[in-house]
């Protein structure tokens, strides 16, 4: 008989073993051997899915009370995962939270799979000597009556979470080491009008808030000097103010700055409160070296363009846009204000007939820095897409590669003869390779 050598490890190595396994199956290697026994009572970690004992409930929480028992101080890592079929147990999930915050958890991840209930987690999570990570998914939170103390807290996610009044600012600065922050916010007429997000330590926010039905007018402040990256998803908040930003190095922006298209003109002259927001953030993102920004985005900015200039990214070289065939006009502007981009991806896509397109206009970045553009979903029967590559390939004198991904494959004998043209077209740069993919 072969030796069982995975039974001679150490303690400390099995139970790390026993950690990335689901619960039920750790339980189960209790009947291996007396080795065996009581060695998942004692994992470092350990990732709940009540999904996985949809009908054992009494069982399975006097399982749980024993592990909790023996398991006393050796727990890092609790994630708990659970939705209305676990209802049964809805009164265990706090004791069991408040317990191993008590002793001390390092990281705590809650998501509760069922929208229209709302449990709140225990107070002393509030003031936790030990939590680095704090992630909570359709939960609520209390404003608690003491100090918020979370001295270790590093990352923070808030998704889809039921504030109390100040609640979220006061937790943010509450951390004074917090470094990575989500917030995914969800449309009710009493969720928090004013999202502030003050930080000193902050390097990387993710701010999502897409979806509203309602008339109620959201406010949101960033101010986070040591920002490196942010993605900003947010197209209900009115009043968007952005201080501090200088550091910020990359950014993913998806925003229509709360403007409504299809119901007349979105943008007007006399509109001077709503431009100057759209101005004032634009400068306050304009350090940013590495931009991914989306068709909606644009679409406000082509409409501001006409409006008044855009300001500059001196400093951007990474730019992937969402561009689609009715908004290149914008394009050759667009392109004015980042005289120093090196790298462009342009996700095109065809949609209405453009307005006339100019592209006698070219931007400094085509003479002197633009070395590598990429263009997604071309389709090569597709006229207006046709002039946007040879506009790059007649105009760009330093580009040393131009890839274009086809959405129609494989290729007629018209759109090949397409392809030779642009090949053998007459290209600024002498060195530029064309590739197809």
């Amino acid at each position: 008989m072969g030796r069982d050598r995975i039974s001679e490890l150490p303690d400390d190595l099995l139970n790390l073993i026993l950690m990335y396994l689901h619960m039920e199956e750790s339980i189960r290697t209790s009947v291996l051997s007396s080795r065996w026994r009581d060695l998942w009572l004692k994992v470092p970690g350990l990732d709940l899915n009540l999904i996985d004992f949809p009908a054992h409930g009494e069982l399975f929480g006097s399982l749980m009370d024993k592990f909790l028992e023996v398991n006393n101080g050796r727990l890092e890592k609790f994630k708990l995962n659970y939705e209305n079929e676990s209802y049964y147990l809805r009164d265990s999930f706090a004791p069991w939270i408040a317990t191993v915050v008590d002793r001390g958890i390092k990281h705590l991840d809650v998501k509760n799979n069922t929208p229209w209930i709302t449990d709140f987690m225990p107070s002393n999570i509030f003031k936790s000597k030990t939590l680095v990570s704090l992630k909570l998914v359709n939960i609520g939170l209390d404003n608690p009556k003491f100090v918020v103390s979370l001295p270790c807290l590093k990352i923070m996610h808030l998704g889809d979470i039921f504030y109390s009044h100040l609640i979220v600012e006061k937790l943010i600065s509450s951390c004074p080491v917090l470094e990575d922050l989500t917030v995914v916010r969800i449309y009710y007429e009493d969720l928090l009008n004013f999202l502030c997000v003050r930080s000193q330590t902050l390097k990387k926010f993710r701010l999502t808030f897409d979806w509203g039905m309602g008339s109620t007018d959201f406010s949101v402040e960033i101010d986070a000097p040591g920002l490196k990256y942010m993605s900003f998803r947010d197209s209900q908040s009115d009043r968007i103010i952005i201080k501090n930003l200088s550091s910020l190095v990359k950014i993913d922006l998806d925003t229509e700055f709360n403007l409504k298209f299809g119901l007349g003109s979105p943008l007007e002259p006399e509109d001077l409160t709503k431009r100057d927001i759209i101005r004032d953030f634009l400068t306050g993102i304009s350090s940013v070296k590495h931009m991914i920004i989306s068709h909606p985005t644009l679409e406000v900015l082509y409409r501001y363009s006409k409006l008044g200039p855009l300001p500059k990214f001196h400093n951007l070289y990474h730019l992937r846009a969402a561009f689609s065939s009715s908004l290149l006009q914008l394009l050759p502007n667009f392109l004015e204000i980042c005289p120093n981009l090196k790298n462009l991806i342009l996700d095109y896509s065809v949609t209405a007939e453009p307005e006339q397109i100019d592209f006698t206009n070219v931007p400094r970045c085509l003479i002197s820095t633009l070395e590598y553009v990429e263009i997604k979903e071309l389709t090569m029967r597709e006229e207006t897409g046709i002039k946007l590559v040879n506009y790059f390939l007649e105009n760009s004198a330093v580009l040393k590669k131009l890839t274009l991904s086809l959405v129609d494959s494989p290729m007629t004998n018209q759109e090949s003869e397409i392809y030779m043209q642009l090949l053998t077209s007459t290209k600024r740069s002498r060195g530029c390779q064309v590739l197809i993919l």
